[in-house]
């Protein structure tokens, strides 16, 4: 028998309004949403209906879980990232896939779109939450593809035509991953990458975009370089991650592109998050010569991100988890950073992991509380539409209607 459950909220927030609802109740039934209402409309004896009733304590919030739409799951987080992808044995990496699932529910992450971790290892991951045999958030997977020696080569098909990037594109629509991610220029993870250069042709991109639509798959794009974001744009692919405008003096800004971007519907992830900026005042990790160059790049991140939002772009956020000194449990300080050093409302927050994440790839279950929604809920002390500190102060963590913490 499917189990029912009650919840009364002094405050919901359903992901996709502009301001939260006071005292207001969901109900579950198995992995499911089926009803959201207002208490005042419950009957006196309503909780005796249910197989359980919740009632959450007072100046708590339930929303809907976090999507992180930025992460690499099987990465370490730490500077020699680049070493331990390459020495570390596919049992390592999987266990450190596990972990890092746990920790993404921990501060109330149900939803990560990973975006660079071999399928073999991803795709086992993914089907053991889905059947029941993890506990886990919902895990969307990638087939990334690369040039040779390009950037995350060593998490990626390394492909260096047209030919040889469509049938790479094949090759991964065919093991079942959720979507294709595409290194159109380098990055900082790798040697011998280059940021701010491009490494796929506009050619080369739109096979591996046209390839992806043939057989149903969504495209993002790792993008630094003025060039390479011009050439995502082009192939329209599904999101941008970064979407720099690098230069030789840093993040720039391109207010035509920026345009054709609104233009086509394409998300932006811009990555927003501290990173090694956690550790300016330790040495060790930043060394003083380093400081002025860190917090710079990050107020180029902030100015970028706002005036993205300003324009219009579609924003969605993700943290780049696993790269180095950026771990998945600072999802919740990333996003209070995107408020306070890039300047977005709380709500455009909350839209960019909820609502417009949901969007982005495509899906109309989750998100957003309403009946038909699955049950992926988060609780919060405090009201995150008006003061984002709230969204890492998690109290209790539901996935598929299970409650997992709290």
């Amino acid at each position: 028998m499917t189990k029912s459950i009650l919840i009364k909220a002094p405050r919901i927030y359903n992901g996709a309004a502009d301001t939260a609802t006071e005292s207001a109740y969901v109900v579950v039934e198995g992995q499911h949403i089926v009803d959201v209402g207002a208490q005042q409309t419950l009957a006196e004896n309503a909780a005796e209906q249910f197989s359980r009733c919740i009632e959450l304590p007072d100046g708590t919030t339930l929303l809907p879980g976090l999507i992180n739409m930025h992460t690499h799951l099987s990465f370490s987080a730490s500077a020699d990232l680049f070493d331990l992808q390459r020495e570390e044995s596919d049992a390592t990496k999987m266990i450190r896939i596990v972990e890092n699932m746990h920790a993404a529910l921990s501060v109330g992450i149900t939803t990560v779109r990973d975006c660079g971790t071999w399928p073999h290892l991803a795709l086992p991951a993914r089907d053991a939450v889905e059947s029941g045999l993890l506990a886990g958030p919902r895990l969307i997977t990638s087939g990334a593809v690369t040039t040779t020696g390009g950037h995350c080569w060593f998490c990626a098909t390394e492909a260096d035509s047209e030919t040889e990037v469509r049938k790479a594109v094949r090759q991964h629509a065919k093991s079942g991953v959720d979507f294709i991610k595409l290194f159109a220029t380098g990055g900082a993870s790798t040697p011998g990458s280059n940021s701010l250069l491009s490494q796929y042709s506009t050619e080369e991109l739109c096979a591996a975009t046209e390839e992806a639509r043939r057989a149903g798959k969504r495209t993002a794009a790792h993008a630094h370089a003025t060039d390479g974001v011009r050439n995502a744009i082009t192939a329209r692919v599904t999101s941008i991650e970064h979407c720099s405008f690098l230069a030789e003096d840093g993040i720039g800004w391109e207010p035509d592109m920026v345009d054709e971007i609104v233009n086509a519907g394409i998300y932006v992830c811009p990555t927003v998050f501290r990173g090694a900026n956690k550790f300016l005042d330790d040495p060790a990790i930043v060394p003083p010569q380093h400081v002025d160059l860190h917090r710079n790049r990050l107020q180029q991140r902030f100015a970028l991100t706002n005036r993205l939002w300003r324009h219009g772009v579609q924003i969605v956020s993700g943290n780049d988890a696993g790269v180095a000194h950026c771990h998945i449990t600072d999802f919740p300080g990333d996003l209070i950073a995107t408020v306070e050093g890039a300047g977005l409302t709380p709500v455009a927050v909350l839209h960019s992991v909820g609502t417009t994440a949901a969007q982005a790839l495509g899906r109309d279950d989750i998100g957003v509380i309403e009946a038909g929604r699955m049950a992926d809920l988060l609780v919060v002390s405090g009201d995150p539409t008006t003061d984002i500190h709230a969204i890492a102060e998690p109290q209790m963590v539901f996935t598929r209607g299970e409650a997992i913490y709290g």
